[in-house]
């Protein structure tokens, strides 16, 4: 045991005081991940309520009334008519709005691929918190459930049964606390990065259809 090695008092002190001032800053965190994920839950819950999916049938209408144009003018009206977001629609209105005379066509398609690549990574950083959240949510939550055990099985030892359920209480609680942000988090990202995967993938079609009319 530590104790019976020089010194092994002293550390097992510190490790003691550590681990234990380690439990009100966990359980701070559980509760706010607990609040964030809940906002989430309502964020991406009227995110679906209003969310508009452009099928395959539309996406084809699109990209035919879109090769049919002669202007960029044109081109952004039929853009401006879809189902897109304001984001969206003015993502692809820059792309056919890429000044053809100041620029051939090897260069427009790296400026259009630089806003589409911009989008994306608006997109992944709008989704790193909830990635955080997933990941970090468990292990807070099994900190939470660890640092009470000394205490509370010290509490046995001396047949103190009060104190010994006080901490199992808040083992139990920071571990459902958890599991449950960082749960309801994983699932809200995995959506999220659904949604967003075919939505940039619309968005590649109809940029590479806008680039071949202009």
């Amino acid at each position: 045991m530590a104790t019976t090695i020089p010194g092994g008092e002293i550390l097992s002190g510190i490790l003691n005081v550590v681990s234990q001032s380690l439990l009100l800053p966990v359980m701070i965190l559980l509760i706010i991940f607990l609040i964030f994920a809940v906002i989430e839950l309502g964020s991406i819950v009227a995110e679906y309520t209003g969310r508009r999916t452009i099928t395959a049938q539309e996406k084809e209408i699109i990209i035919k009334n879109i090769a049919s144009c002669e202007t960029q003018d044109q081109i952004c009206q039929v853009v401006n008519h879809t189902k897109f977001t304001k984001n969206d629609k003015d993502l692809l209105c820059s792309v056919a709005k890429l000044d053809t005379e100041l620029y051939d066509k090897e260069t427009r398609e790296i400026l259009a691929r630089n806003l589409l690549e911009d989008q994306e990574f608006k997109i992944a950083k709008s989704l790193e918190k909830l990635d955080i959240i997933a990941k970090i949510g468990s292990g807070c939550g099994l900190l939470g459930t660890i640092i009470p055990m000394g205490p509370g099985l010290a509490a046995l030892g001396s047949g103190d049964m009060t104190t010994l359920t006080s901490n199992l209480t808040v083992a139990f609680n920071t571990t459902t606390a958890g599991l449950a942000s960082g749960s309801l988090c994983f699932v809200i990202s995995a959506i999220r990065s659904r949604w967003y995967e075919e939505d940039v993938a619309t968005l590649y079609d109809l940029a590479e259809v806008i680039l071949e009319v202009i």
